[in-house]
């Protein structure tokens, strides 16, 4: 334990750039398998999440990428058991530590929330309660849960205030989320969600509204998390970027379904084989090299109502750890403005 109660996990070393393989006979941290979710508009179902699979070891950050409307935030949602009304899961299943999160009716799922599995929204500024002190919200949850009294629910977010990079944390546990900067916001979002020790933490583009240096910051936070918990992260994020920098495995979206993962970042991005992976790489800007037009994807994903309700075939696999799915004549021809693009550049 430190200070007022966190538990921290000791490991034998720093958690590696690719996480903890689950060895034969032991279950990954996260298994989404084959998960379907559907959309009811009208008076019709309409697939929005298509044989979603993917899976997060101990240690691992997983980078979930894609541009906006192929289903990167839904997937955490439906993993989180969070998903609104007019959606559901149809199909599929949800593990943590092997335990089918679908199952007993969402019970399974309300028991590892928070201290399991805990979530970094997007938008701090709307996620955060207006009119509750930062302090408070940070705690409510850890302090529900072990019976704290105010002044001791105070000290540990005073604590974990202090443990997110928030300087002078005494001044500002009392302050509510308006009286904070956005980066400030976004670090008390973090330390909510690390309060009760998740071992799997998602991360729903948690740097979108934060400046170059601050979302740096951040990063350089989510770092040492990982190195101080051993936890395992999915990133949602459409800043390549960013996956450089923090993510150690990949997988692409695109209209709700997976076209292309990885366990090893590297290998993926130096040689693509998905043609939406190749576009969205040849997308990004270069800083080396010969001065080039920028060009993006000729194409955004269709809106849902529009999407093929044909059954997807399984991901392939191009060598262990690595699967692509296959791509349709359309497909090939609707993104191969940017395949050039990238070619261009390799």
């Amino acid at each position: 334990m430190n200070g007022a109660g966190m538990a921290t996990r000791k490991t034998d070393g720093p958690a590696g750039a690719g996480g903890e393989r689950a060895s034969a006979g032991q279950a990954p941290l996260l298994e989404i398998d084959r998960l379907c979710v559907s959309a009811h508009i009208n008076g019709q179902d309409w697939r929005a999440l298509e044989n979603i699979t993917l899976r997060v070891d101990r240690g691992e950050t997983r980078g979930l990428v894609g541009e906006s409307g192929s289903g990167k935030s839904l997937t955490l949602r439906a993993a989180m058991g969070l998903l609104p009304g007019s959606l559901s899961v149809t199909s599929g299943a949800i593990r943590f530590k092997g335990r089918d999160l679908l199952a007993d009716g969402g019970k399974a799922m309300a028991a590892v929330r928070g201290t399991g599995i805990a979530m970094v929204f997007q938008e701090p500024a709307v996620a955060l309660n207006p009119v509750m002190r930062v302090g408070r919200q940070i705690t409510d949850s850890v302090s529900a849960r072990r019976g704290w009294g105010r002044r001791q629910a105070r000290e540990f977010a005073v604590e974990l205030m202090d443990q997110v990079g928030i300087r002078d944390p005494k001044r500002w546990v009392e302050a509510y989320p308006h009286q904070l900067s956005g980066g400030m916001r976004q670090r008390v979002m973090i330390a909510s969600a690390i309060a009760c020790g998740p071992e799997l933490i998602f991360c729903d583009e948690p740097t979108t509204a934060l400046d170059v240096t601050v979302q740096s910051q951040i990063l350089k936070l989510f770092s040492k998390l990982q190195a101080d918990l051993h936890a395992g992260f999915l990133y949602v994020t459409h800043d390549l970027s960013v996956v450089a920098e923090f993510c150690s495995s990949l997988s692409v979206m695109y209209a709700g379904r997976i076209v292309e993962q990885s366990d090893d970042l590297k290998a993926m991005v130096q040689a693509p084989v998905h043609p939406y992976t190749r576009a969205l790489l040849g997308a990004v800007p270069r800083i080396k090299g010969p001065i080039q037009r920028l060009r993006g994807l000729s194409s955004s994903a269709p809106p849902l109502t529009e999407r093929s309700q044909a059954p997807t075939a399984p991901l392939a696999e191009v060598s262990p750890g690595w699967q692509v799915a296959p791509a349709s004549p359309e497909e090939v021809e609707l993104f191969e403005t940017g395949v050039q693009a990238w070619e261009a550049q390799a």
